[in-house]
């Protein structure tokens, strides 16, 4: 990884989600932020949480303020894709539950993608996992 200088962007605690505001250690937070170098969880590259990008995280999108990094920016695009996929997979699931049972390349997808998530640190579903893998069973027959 390449060197580069710290970067300091000035930090408005007040712009923090009102979660931020109750935390322990709020009243006690810097006057800037500054870049953060992190190991990625999934790839075990070396990234970097850049301080701008937490001042549009904390400030803008309100996330919480002792959330970490854990992913690379690339893991975390797959991350955010595979998430839509399940959530995609889940709706079209709900909407006709009857023919997606019997849609072995749906349950296949399915599953595939409840195994591919955890693996980004995200929580497994370990009972939407057998029962998609209950109704491939059943598909096997």
């Amino acid at each position: 990884m390449v060197n580069t200088p710290m970067n300091k962007v000035p930090l408005n605690k007040n712009a923090y989600s009102q979660q931020s505001k109750r935390s322990v250690g709020h009243e006690f937070l810097a006057a800037y932020y500054e870049d953060i170098k992190y190991v990625c969880i999934k790839c075990n590259s070396e990234a970097v949480f850049l301080a701008q990008d937490q001042k549009q995280a904390y400030e803008v999108r309100k996330e919480y303020m002792w959330a970490e990094r854990k992913l690379c920016n690339s893991c975390w695009k797959q991350m955010r894709a595979i998430k839509a996929k399940l959530v995609s997979v889940e709706l079209e699931y709900c909407a006709n539950k009857a023919e997606r049972l019997l849609n072995e390349a749906f349950l296949t997808q399915w599953l595939d993608l409840l195994v591919l998530y955890p693996q980004f640190g995200k929580k497994a579903n370990p009972a939407r996992v057998e029962f998609v893998k209950k109704h491939l069973m059943s598909q096997a027959r």
